[in-house]
């Protein structure tokens, strides 16, 4: 899977968004809940690229579908890849459902905080849902990757679950202030840019 170097600004925003409203510009923030941040958002962006049009679904109703069981594993796929990449090895031996943590707050709540202003990063970056939801999946690894006070299987365990969420869930609608973008599909491939290892002014815990 190619990412652009459109997709990786996108991955700077969004990490530099969720500090900033998740976080509220604190220089610690709950790594939980920064994690189910970026992958509840990365789930619920790639849900909106599948094009469902239910007139009468509520947001926070569950949403099956064959198209999150077949695309929902990427999410998961692109985390475990850039972990790697970042030196982060996962045990699979310690990989269970304690380890996925949920966010104690509530899906539609949180996500309503988050998509608006990433609405903004996709369409300013010129992104579909789905590459910035593969954006947003990167973010989720660098979030954990940062996260030095929790293992990495917890941290990956709870983006899986979130991922998973985000998914199967119907969205709010976005704000009316934010422009929907008409025209979702991918642009045309750019070269692809690894994600700098500058060293960030916040941590989580």
């Amino acid at each position: 899977m190619e990412i652009t170097k459109k997709q990786n600004k996108a991955v700077d925003d969004i990490v530099e968004m969720v500090v900033s409203v998740i976080g509220k510009g604190s220089k610690e923030m709950d790594a939980t809940e920064a994690i189910s941040s970026t992958a509840r958002l990365a789930g619920s962006f790639l849900f909106r690229s599948f094009g469902f049009n239910v007139a009468d679904a509520k947001p926070g109703s569950a949403m099956l579908s064959e198209e999150a069981n077949t695309k929902g594993p990427q999410l998961v796929q692109i985390t475990h890849a850039v972990l790697q990449k970042y030196g982060v090895q996962i045990d699979n031996n310690k990989m269970s459902g304690s380890n996925r943590k949920r966010a104690e707050s509530n899906f539609v709540d949180a996500i309503a905080k988050v998509q608006d202003p990433a609405l903004e990063i996709m369409k300013n970056n010129d992104l579909s849902y789905e590459q910035m939801a593969q954006s947003a999946a990167i973010a989720t690894a660098f979030i954990i990757q940062q996260s030095a006070n929790i293992a990495p299987e917890e941290g990956f365990g709870t983006a899986i679950y979130h991922y998973i969420e985000g998914t199967k869930t119907f969205p709010p609608e976005f704000s009316d202030t934010s422009e929907k973008p008409t025209n979702t599909k991918a642009p045309a491939k750019e070269n692809t840019e690894s994600k700098g290892s500058s060293k960030p002014w916040w941590k989580f815990w």
